[in-house]
């Protein structure tokens, strides 16, 4: 079986994205997201986590950001900027705010 990119499977899987965002607060950062992205795809999270042998976090995350940006219309959220929250690790550090666009099912 072929390897997958972060990018394709979001997409493949973009209800579940959806489901994941709905569940966020109306504003959350892309920590918030990640750590339910891991939690609702923990084979496919290690799977891409794997594919790196250096900086395998950072490249991951990365690529997850970059598809929330990407794809923020069809999301329903948008870029409100920087800011800081605790990582994976309990590290706080930088990464993007979002806020929903369309009415949020939780706050």
């Amino acid at each position: 079986m072929d390897k997958i990119t972060i990018n394709q499977f979001m997409i493949e899987n973009m209800d579940g994205i959806k489901e994941i965002i709905g569940q966020l607060k109306r504003n959350f950062d892309s920590h918030d997201f990640i750590k339910r992205f891991a939690k609702k795809y923990q084979k496919e999270y290690m799977s891409f986590l794997s594919q790196y042998t250096i900086d395998l976090f950072e490249k991951v995350h990365q690529q997850i950001g970059r598809f929330l940006a990407v794809n923020q219309t069809l999301l329903g959220i948008q870029s409100k900027g920087r800011t800081k929250s605790e990582n994976i690790f309990g590290e706080v550090t930088e990464n993007e705010m979002w806020q929903k666009i369309n009415k949020p099912k939780k706050d």
